[in-house]
């Protein structure tokens, strides 16, 4: 009770309120931007349960938004976060799965979640969960950000008139890049998931006004906010499609990735280029070049007779560099796939 107190002397919530929450089970998609300021929030209020989702493993350039990971870089984000909330708040019961969600997996995650918290960075994740959830009628809550806008929206799914996120967005659209191609306010990150966490506590207690059926839009540059109306326009066979998509993504630049076994079997085929910052490089080869992602020069690419393989900590950093890249016509470049973390797996 004591815990508690603060948000019990509201007369909305109350001792029965606060019951509710503890007897509540929630699932979190994503321990990223989103899900690890969700998660504490939630926490913090006494939602009874929480299950979080994510098979990504901590890097150092997620921390200027997900600060909850600092001092624990290259940890599965879904164990380091189970263990803060518990550390937060030890009367409730956290679990975690450290894999990513697939079609073949979301049955056993989301089972018995009285509402889900979809917040992953993957464009085919959000469909899946949003699809899986609309059909299965079990709540979701939506957010997304991009560079300095995010967005959110509540969808009740009580039934197969309820809108979910196709009538707003009716196919994956894959061109969207991620944060880790254009970048991200790392604030926008916190006020898009304490919004989202905020949905979930309405919807819990049974108060206040849900963004069901409306958008919510945010613009951190100007501190404008839009609210709008959806109305329900999707109307194929929502059951029929989830039946034949497998909800994976393909990717426009695959073949610029390069496995780490191809690359071991084939070493002097590449000149291999760390991108990496100082604090945090580490040599994977005896001949390898420095170029960090701060003080990027192209110009010395035009010098370097062979095919060039970047590398950062888990391939994400490199991916998006040698997609850039490619775009400005700069070929013969290509991205260590895992990075340092799938060396290191392989070495083992």
């Amino acid at each position: 009770m004591e815990r508690y107190s603060r948000q019990i002397l509201l007369s909305e919530i109350g001792t029965q309120g606060q019951a509710s929450l503890s007897a509540s089970s929630v699932v979190i998609v994503g321990c990223g931007g989103l899900g690890s300021i969700v998660a504490p929030y939630l926490a913090g209020a006494g939602v009874g349960t929480i299950h979080l989702i994510d098979g990504d493993e901590t890097d150092i350039s997620n921390v200027h938004r997900q600060v909850f990971y600092t001092g624990h870089e290259d940890q599965a984000k879904a164990v380091v976060l189970a263990q803060r909330l518990q550390d937060l708040n030890p009367e409730i019961t956290v679990s975690y799965y450290t894999h990513y969600l697939q079609k073949e997996n979301i049955k056993e995650q989301l089972e018995g979640a009285d509402v889900v918290i979809e917040c992953s960075d993957d464009i085919w994740c959000k469909y899946l969960v949003n699809d899986y959830c609309h059909i299965h009628s079990i709540p979701l809550v939506y957010g997304a950000i991009h560079k300095f806008e995010g967005h959110a929206s509540f969808f009740l799914n009580k039934n197969a008139d309820s809108i979910h996120l196709r009538d707003v967005f009716p196919e994956p659209d894959d061109s969207i890049p991620t944060c880790a191609q254009v970048g991200v306010l790392n604030t926008i990150a916190g006020i898009i998931g304490l919004f989202q966490a905020n949905e979930v506590l309405k919807f819990i207690l049974g108060i206040g006004t849900s963004l069901e059926g409306r958008w919510l839009s945010y613009d951190a540059l100007s501190n404008r906010q839009l609210i709008l109306r959806l109305k329900k326009q999707y109307r194929k066979d929502l059951q029929e499609i989830y039946q034949k998509e497998d909800f994976k993504a393909q990717p426009c630049y695959a073949e610029l990735d390069i496995s780490m076994e191809d690359w071991l079997a084939n070493k002097e085929d590449y000149t291999l280029v760390s991108i990496l910052e100082d604090d945090e490089h580490e040599n994977i080869d005896s001949a390898v070049l420095r170029n960090p992602m701060s003080c990027f020069d192209k110009e010395v690419l035009s010098s370097l007779k062979k095919p060039i393989l970047f590398y950062c900590a888990s391939g994400k950093r490199s991916s998006a560099l040698v997609t850039q890249l490619q775009e400005e016509n700069i070929t013969e470049v290509y991205s260590l796939a895992g990075g340092i973390q799938a060396y290191k797996k392989i070495k083992a």
